[in-house]
């Protein structure tokens, strides 16, 4: 059993942490959250999260046990917060399943917490620094709440609420684990799925565990989404999807008075190149070619820069034929 005073050097640890922390957000408060967020920024809110934010849920989350204790009838003799650590001392009561539930009030109020702020930093309509922030934040209190809380109870000794939870009589420790195992395994699939990886990158304005097949998957969405916003405030603009050397790409065709205009573009072999070919003529005669170096953020911008890259290509393509008849 690792000895309470250890605890208490570790907070102090912490709350040295947690000044130093605050201090350099201090000193860059005036771009902290300014937009696009940099990785030199993500690293500070990071900071922010683990040293601030979930400190203040460490004593909402005692707060929970504090309100658990009243509304039960009972008394609080006793509040310890040391910033990463606390504990609530209550009287007056006895009854085992209120008991059971003010231990486990605080764990919801972290839960809750968790969860609240990884919903809105994947859906509230935010700054991207801000949804850094809360999804940092939201990750870290959850994975604090569910893991690592739970493993040092058991490891250490600790006696906290996770030891009281489980040893407790009765049907509600399975029905507790039944749900706790639930909420891990839904993390762990979230946590692997595309999905997360592409909504958080959108969300940040920064690549977040993305390999080149999700760049590629992303910047093939991004183009086959602006090419139908062209398609559709042009009615003369048809897009079909062909398959060029096993690789899908676009086929914008419109029609000028000297004959058909064909764009071709399709994701190169680098995710961040996109390959054109403009055509025109009866039959088409290659143009023109050309290899766009798409930067990372512009997959997360919205909204997509790529429909003026394709409105600026088809213009490209439109004065090359003039000039060619010309010359």
């Amino acid at each position: 059993m690792i000895p309470f005073p250890a605890f208490q050097l570790m907070s102090l640890v912490m709350v040295l942490l947690s000044v130093r922390a605050l201090g350099r957000a201090w000193r860059v408060r005036k771009r902290l959250f300014a937009e696009p967020l940099e990785a030199s920024q993500l690293g500070l809110l990071v900071e922010l999260a683990l040293f601030v934010l979930v400190p203040i849920s460490v004593l909402l989350h005692e707060a929970g046990h504090a309100v658990a204790v009243w509304l039960a009838g009972g008394q609080v003799t006793g509040f310890g917060y040391l910033l990463f650590l606390g504990w609530v001392e209550y009287t007056g009561v006895t009854d085992a399943r209120a008991q059971f539930w003010i231990t486990l009030s605080g764990n919801l109020v972290s839960v809750g917490l968790g969860l609240a702020a990884v919903v809105a930093g994947l859906f509230a309509p935010l700054r991207r620094s801000v949804n850094a922030l809360l999804l940092v934040a939201g990750g870290l209190v959850l994975a604090t709440s569910l893991v690592f809380y739970p493993l040092l109870d058991f490891a250490t000794g600790l006696h906290g609420d996770w030891v009281q939870l489980y040893s407790s009589g009765g049907m509600s420790p399975r029905v507790l684990g039944l749900a706790h195992a639930g909420l891990l395994l839904a993390g762990i699939g979230l946590w692997r799925s595309r999905w997360l990886r592409w909504r958080v990158s959108e969300r940040i304005g920064l690549s977040w565990r993305l390999d080149e097949r999700d760049r590629r998957a992303l910047a093939w969405r991004q183009l086959a989404t602006a090419a139908e916003q062209l398609r559709a405030a042009e009615p003369g603009l048809t897009l079909t999807v062909e398959q060029q050397a096993g690789a899908p790409q676009l086929a914008l065709r419109w029609q000028r008075a000297d004959g058909q205009r064909v764009l071709l573009t399709r994701i190169g072999d680098r995710p961040d190149v996109i390959e054109v070919v403009a055509l025109a003529g009866e039959p088409p005669v290659v143009r023109a070619t050309w290899r766009v170096i798409v930067p990372d953020q512009v997959l997360y911008q919205h909204p997509s820069p790529f429909a003026a890259l394709l409105e600026r290509l088809r213009s490209a393509a439109d004065a090359l034929s003039v000039a060619s008849q010309g010359a």
